[in-house]
């Protein structure tokens, strides 16, 4: 008798989990990104997301959380769901090579998006020292806007002084940040404070402008890294009832939705966000892709086999400015 209750209770068991792993949904892509907070980075793995889910395949996003080790313990888990692809935006470009072969090795193909690691299936980049100088322009244009005379650079009735706000985390956003220090400084019409303190976060940027701004409270401009950042700045000098809304302003990089809600706000000086370097998206097959819609082609082409438009996809940028 004990024998037939401890087989039926087997039997249950194994029936259990049997119907515990046909309940678990299958993930075809592995999404694993430094921080979904990032209003750029939650835009656009959001997106990637929706269109995954109108074609059927489940996409898992992992948030890292700013943690190389974390995004580590991510991968890994991805080769053991075995999920068909990885897309992976790296929180450290140096480590993650043997992850990224380990993955290639079980047949996953894997797409690294912004930085180059040396190693992926497909990479997705723009020349980042040319975005960088992009946004000193944008301030650089802004600057002879609003202190010229006569709307040119020889009108300018102050020299002006220009905050930048730099990350040296990665080779690439290194590259940004030299393209934004090189131009503002080669314009040779302002005084260029480049702060110690470095930002990828709007906390961390609240943090440098607050430390910043007790020396350099005369500041009319201030570049930044990425547009996490800017948000950081905007916020701080929002907060400052003294400050003269309309003879500031942040220029920056990278762009989404709530971005674009911030910037629009500048006009009438509610923001002093006024501007971002946008990543447009690639050109495949002659064609101009939005960057979600080239995401998520590039990645159902890696899972389903058909991608065949090359391993170095290259975005373009553009200066975005409010709509309004």
């Amino acid at each position: 008798m004990m024998k037939k209750i401890l087989s039926l209770l087997i039997v249950l068991m194994l029936g259990l989990s049997l119907a515990a792993c046909q309940s678990k949904p299958r993930v075809d892509i592995g999404y694993s990104v430094p921080d979904t907070t990032n209003p750029f980075v939650g835009w656009l793995t959001g997106e990637v997301n929706t269109r995954a889910e109108k074609d059927g395949l489940t996409v898992q996003i992992a948030d890292a959380a700013g943690s190389a080790t974390k995004q580590l313990e991510q991968i890994e888990n991805f080769i053991a769901m075995k999920v068909k692809v990885i897309a992976l935006m790296p929180v450290d470009p140096n480590n993650v090579q043997a992850a990224i072969e380990k993955a290639q090795k079980a047949g996953i193909k894997v797409l690294v998006a912004g930085t180059d690691t040396g190693v992926y299936d497909v990479m997705m980049n723009m020349n980042q020292y040319n975005a960088g100088e992009q946004i000193a322009e944008m301030g650089i244009d802004w600057l002879i806007k609003t202190f010229s005379a006569d709307g040119t650079e020889a009108g300018l009735t102050v020299r002006p002084k220009v905050i930048v706000i730099k990350q040296t985390g990665t080779i690439d956003s290194t590259n940004r940040s030299n393209g934004i220090i090189d131009k503002i400084k080669a314009w040779g019409k302002a005084d260029v404070v480049v702060a110690q303190g470095e930002s990828i976060t709007s906390a961390e940027a609240t943090a440098v402008m607050e430390n910043m701004w007790q020396q350099n409270s005369d500041a009319s401009l201030i570049l930044t890294y990425n547009a996490d950042s800017a948000l950081g700045v905007n916020e701080y000098i929002m907060g400052q009832s003294s400050v003269d809304k309309a003879k500031i302003a942040v220029f920056s990089g990278d762009n989404s939705d709530p971005i674009m809600e911030v910037i629009n706000k500048s006009p009438s000086n509610e923001s002093i966000f006024r501007g971002t370097m946008s990543i447009v998206g690639p050109t495949i097959d002659g064609v101009q892709v939005p960057l979600p819609d080239a995401t998520y082609q590039i990645l159902k082409g890696l899972a389903d086999g058909t991608w065949d438009k090359g391993a170095v996809i290259t975005d373009a940028i553009a200066k975005t400015l409010p709509s309004n």
